[in-house]
């Protein structure tokens, strides 16, 4: 039995189809054996019922949308059960059985199957028709060959034996199709077998008319009208086929649209990061749930419809609203709930056959009527909205979006749980939870489950499976449509960008803006390393400000000078690279043994023609990276320059708003602001520090005998010098004219007194070359004052240095009747092109 192929039969499909086929085996024996003992005459009405049979199976009529056809063998074999008996009544049936599988059938299955279970279904049909006509008016096999039973009790029997022959035929062949593919025999029965019956009465009919013929006017007479009957059974047949080819032509039609419709819909979906197979496992969830709670069929293909369409209405819904992190403002939420009612708008213009729009308006509605768009209340929703709300919110809430994790089965059935009574009808969520593991079970058989395909291949299966694709999953050349996932990246890529700009707009500091571009960056370029390099003018190189992924600890703070790498070829020309190695921008780095990277793509950042430093992506996998991630790269680059212009520029105007423009030293503004942080630290810490306030001397004489020119030119060179005799730590500011302050830490009353003589001595020896035959010089006096001795707040300690400083002065005053020292030549051209600046 090599021929016989039943790959696809279960161990009990092939136990039972092994069973049908040996007794139906058995029948045929049985029959041939009787009708060996046939009279010649009954041989010859043998063989001409046969070739009826034969006959009538090229004449097939197929009833429109059923897989039954019309034949009139069955009308022979009953004429044969009548005429001639069962066994005779066996060998015809399997005769037009055997001819039909042969011609229609491709499988050595079905070529055995088929006459078997036909051979048993006869012997039962024929069984109760002998039956019918004994126990009801006493006749037996031999006096319906001897006499006429009168039509109405010859209708009886036979409709008797329609009805075996119907039952017998559907169980047998249901029961193999249940334990083939493990489902209800009453499917079965109702999608595919349910209209044979009309075919098998009609052949009764004919049988019982066609005996009544023979009977009345003769064999011969019944021969003569068989041309008139096969033309009128033609008619018929062509009259079907058209009304056959009519009707898959308007199914065709219906298909289309609701095609056209499911794409649109699913497209729509796709905008709010949707998957098709959300949308199945939706119309599963809400179609089974209408059947358990017995709602009619319209009610529930508007379930089904209501899956595809209910959120038609978010194409009125900005994308930023639809798939914002977080909650939303109460302005965004108004806006939201707009899509209930533009939904139900748009559905309203269409004539659906079954109520979809109350589904689409009324889907939101919530059970203690604080829903929307009209606040039902209760029992007062429709029952499809019902039903829709809880299945929808269940399937919803275990996807994964571009923010928030999906929940897991239990964590989304407690949601449902605590929502009941409130959100939801708690009868419908109790019937869900109730049923839910058969629902996920037919999800699993379909491959639509959570995390069993990826969506396109889902997407893939599910259309195979209605017969839209034209290749399966299985064919060499099949390829999965990604069109909605194309559609959800242009939209992933919108958000992203949106958040980049959001991200942006949170800080004005360089250092916050890197860091929120390095991590947004990879929601739309794939990486496994992201830099970003700001450019120093003044330097003339560019500093890795921020870093992440592989081998970040490698690369932060590292400078690079225009030329030097890919970086450097980038910021020399101003141009993007791509095409280039990206280890040159490694070779001089200790990456582990076997680490490569295997592509990159670096692009200057650039405002109003000043460059602002450079973004890099490397990839150690990609081979190569695409231009849309180019192209998308490239949108990030510019958002990011205009990002780091202003940051840059703000961080310039502030730097300007606490620096005296004169000197480059920190103005008064900065001053305070430094106190503050110095007093912060000195209460927490416990130490002190000093307040030295700088006056200097007979600078008024230098702005009047030199002019202001030369005042700017001194007061630039003595900040320059007192920085000097301070440490990098300490804090020097000018504080106005021509006094500074210093504020410094952790001096003792010798060192301060030690720093004071250092600085007196300095500024006493410089002197300002005016020209050849004249030096501008200046004085300085030195006051300090500690901070909790002297004073706690910064006028406090301001007055006590100046007092401080007084008495210096005073000092001075009489030590100018001795001769001072000579001061130390020292040669301070002045440049010829001194900038105006601000008078002292």
């Amino acid at each position: 039995m090599g021929f016989i192929k039943m790959s696809d039969f279960s161990r009990a499909a092939r136990a039972y189809w092994l069973a049908s086929v040996c007794a139906g085996a058995l029948i045929v024996a049985w029959a041939l054996s009787r009708v060996l003992a046939f009279t010649p005459a009954q041989g010859l009405e043998l063989l001409a019922l046969s070739s009826f049979v034969v006959v009538s199976t090229f004449l097939r009529i197929r009833l429109p949308n059923t897989n039954a056809c019309i034949t009139a063998g069955d009308a022979f074999v009953f004429l044969g059960a009548i005429l001639l008996g069962t066994p005779a009544a066996v060998l015809l049936a399997a005769l037009d059985s055997s001819v039909n599988s042969l011609r229609t059938h491709k499988r050595a299955t079905s070529w055995l199957f088929s006459p078997a279970t036909m051979s048993l279904t006869v012997l039962a049909s024929s069984s109760a028709f002998y039956a019918t006509l004994a126990n009801c008016y006493g006749y037996t096999r031999a006096a319906v060959g001897s006499t006429t039973p009168a039509f109405e009790q010859l209708l009886v029997a036979l409709s008797a034996m329609a009805v075996a022959h119907y039952l017998t035929n559907g169980a047998l062949i249901g029961a193999l199709y249940a334990l083939k593919t493990r489902r209800s025999v009453f499917k079965f029965w109702h999608d595919q077998y349910l209209w044979t019956s009309c075919a098998f009465f009609v052949a009764a009919v004919a049988a019982g008319l066609m005996y009544q013929a023979i009977q009345t006017l003769g064999l011969l007479y019944v021969l003569l009208s068989l041309p008139v009957i096969a033309a009128t059974f033609t008619t018929y047949k062509i009259y079907f086929e058209r009304m056959s080819e009519k009707s898959r032509e308007a199914e065709e039609l219906a298909r289309l649209h609701l095609a056209t419709v499911e794409a649109l819909a699913t497209a729509i979906d796709a905008k709010d990061q949707t998957t098709h197979c959300h949308v199945r496992r939706v119309q599963i969830y809400a179609a089974g749930m209408g059947k358990i709670l017995g709602l009619s069929h319209n009610d529930i293909e508007a379930l089904k419809a209501g899956a595809l369409l209910h959120d038609i209405g978010k194409l009125a819904v900005p994308d930023h609203i639809l798939n914002k992190p977080g909650k939303l403002t109460a302005a965004e939420f108004e806006r939201m709930k707009v899509h209930t009612t533009v939904g139900a708008q748009i559905l309203e213009r269409i004539d659906f056959p079954y109520p979809v729009t109350p589904i689409v308006r009324h889907h939101h509605e919530r059970w203690d009527g604080l829903g929307y768009p009209d606040a039902l209340r209760g029992e007062e929703i429709p029952w499809t909205a019902r039903i829709f709300a809880v299945v929808d919110c269940f399937d919803s809430v275990r996807e994964d979006r571009p923010y928030r994790r999906g929940l897991s089965l239990d964590e989304a059935s407690a949601l449902l749980i605590r929502g009941a009574g409130t959100h939801f009808d708690p009868q419908v969520v109790e019937l869900f939870l109730k049923h839910l593991p058969e629902f996920e079970r037919e999800i699993t058989e379909r491959g639509l489950d959570q995390h069993g395909f990826t969506n396109s291949e889902a997407d893939a299966r599910a259309l195979v499976e209605e017969g839209s694709a034209v290749l399966s999953p299985t064919h060499p050349h099949f390829a999965p449509p990604d069109y909605l996932e194309q559609i959800k990246n242009a939209h992933r890529e919108v958000y992203a960008l949106y958040e980049i700009a959001h991200a942006f707009g949170a800080s004005l500091d360089v250092e916050d803006r890197c860091a929120a571009l390095v991590n947004k960056v990879g929601h739309v370029v794939p990486f496994d390393t992201c830099a970003i390099y700001l450019y120093d003018p003044l330097k003339n190189y560019a500093t890795v400000t921020h870093v992440t992924g592989r081998n970040a600890e490698l690369l932060r703070e590292r400078c690079v000078a225009p030329g030097e790498g890919v970086i450097g070829f980038v910021l020399a020309n101003r141009r993007a690279a791509s095409a280039f190695d990206p280890m040159l921008d490694f070779r001089d780095l200790a990456l582990p043994a076997g680490e490569r990277y295997r592509s990159m793509v670096a692009l200057p950042l650039v405002k109003d023609e000043r460059l602002l430093g450079v973004i890099a992506v490397y990839s150690a996998s990609l081979d190569q990276y695409t231009d849309d991630h180019q192209r998308l790269l490239d949108t990030v680059a510019r958002l990011a320059s205009d990002a780091f212009a202003h940051a840059l520029h703000h961080a310039e105007t502030e730097s300007n708003a606490l620096t005296d423009a004169l000197t480059g030293l920190p103005n008064a503004r900065a001053l305070h602001i430094r106190y503050e942080e110095e007093e912060a630290r000195a209460k927490r810490t416990g130490a002190s520090f000093q307040v030295v306030m700088l006056d200097l001397d007979d600078f008024k004489q230098v702005n009047d005998t030199f002019g202001h020119q030369i005042g700017d030119q001194m007061l630039r060179e003595i900040a320059r010098l007192l920085q000097d005799q301070l440490r990098e730590y300490d804090f020097l500011a000018r504080y106005a004219g021509d006094e500074f302050v210093a504020v410094v830490q952790e001096l003792t009353e010798p060192q301060v007194a030690d720093l004071r003589l250092r600085i007196e001595r300095a500024i006493s020896r410089f002197s300002l070359r005016v020209h050849p035959e004249a030096h501008a010089r200046v004085g300085i006096s030195v006051g300090a004052a500690r901070f909790g001795e002297d004073g706690e707040s910064l006028s406090a300690l301001l007055i006590a240095a100046d007092q401080a400083m007084y008495s210096v002065k005073s000092d001075h005053k009489r030590r100018r009747a001795r001769p001072a020292l000579p001061p130390e030549p020292v040669t301070e051209p002045l440049a010829d092109d001194l900038a105006t600046t601000a008078i002292n």
